[in-house]
């Protein structure tokens, strides 16, 4: 680790594995209608990871989503992996049009520029300008029940999964979140492998101490959003290499994904130990 100009702390990361393994991954292809994604995203049969990345479209962007589908125009797709055990399928890429589906059928949504209001479809097309789904007439309605959102379906065929969760599931999110501003790793790590050591990680980062030492300032409390989870990474380093360091070979980022995939949930006294390491002098 190093000291940035703030006088903070911050994690190195090795651009890539420096030997990739290699998966079979099956895949297969599946057209939703809008309103049963809808429907299954409210029952959480799809359901989104708790820490990934936060809804972050503008009204206007959402509107002309929701119009696109309204006018018969294809939409990109979404990516899913299926859980072996439940068969849930979880978002790896397509939060946004998701989300903007759930806010546009429940009448409501916090988009980046506003807080929670009514969603009505804001600098569109003149015929939908202003409505809700319920203002629609029963013709678009259905247009919109009845609109097709691909999806591909992925699921990892060797090696194992572990813990019901596929090792190549940190590349597939990786390279799919690529665009606009790219995430940073131990994003990518809290998106995937959610669970108690992850909200543990959350609730270390909390610890008045380290944000003064992290953020090297002496009145530091609360974690700096714009650090992009970079304080939570430095934790998961410490206790990974603390831990599990004979585990260490090659690549740091392949080190922590698997630690993170191998402790997603605590066995026996794990927590309470580690949060004594990390907290006590």
């Amino acid at each position: 680790m190093v000291v940035d100009s703030f006088g903070g702390i911050e994690a190195e990361e090795d651009s890539d594995s420096t030997a990739l393994e290699a998966f079979t991954i099956s895949s297969y292809g599946a057209d939703y209608p809008v309103d049963g994604l809808v429907k299954r995203i409210q029952r959480q049969d799809i359901y989104i990871p708790e820490f990934q990345r936060a809804y972050v479209w503008k009204l206007e962007q959402a509107s002309r989503f929701i119009e696109s589908l309204l006018r018969g125009l294809p939409v990109p797709g979404i990516f899913l992996a299926k859980e072996p055990v439940t068969n849930r399928l979880m978002v790896i890429d397509g939060q946004q049009r998701l989300k903007t589906l759930q806010y546009f059928y429940e009448g409501r949504g916090r988009f980046a520029d506003t807080k929670e209001i009514p969603f009505r479809l804001h600098r569109v097309g003149k015929a939908f300008e202003g409505q809700t789904y319920e203002d629609l007439s029963a013709n678009d309605r259905r247009r919109l029940d009845d609109a097709i959102v691909p999806a591909t379906i992925v699921r990892q065929e060797e090696p194992e999964e572990v813990d019901g969760l596929p090792t190549s599931l940190y590349y597939i999110f990786e390279r799919l979140n690529t665009g606009g501003t790219q995430l940073e790793p131990q994003e990518i790590r809290s998106a995937i492998y959610y669970g108690e050591f992850n909200t543990a990680l959350m609730e270390f980062n909390q610890y008045p101490t380290w944000q003064q030492i992290f953020q090297g300032k002496a009145d530091a409390t609360k974690p700096e959003i714009t650090k992009r989870m970079k304080d939570c990474e430095l934790i998961l380093r410490f206790l990974a290499l603390y831990v599990d360091l004979s585990s260490y070979k090659d690549s740091m980022k392949d080190f922590l994904a698997n630690f993170m995939r191998e402790n997603r949930h605590f066995k026996g006294m794990a927590k309470q130990n580690w949060k004594r390491l990390f907290t006590e002098p």
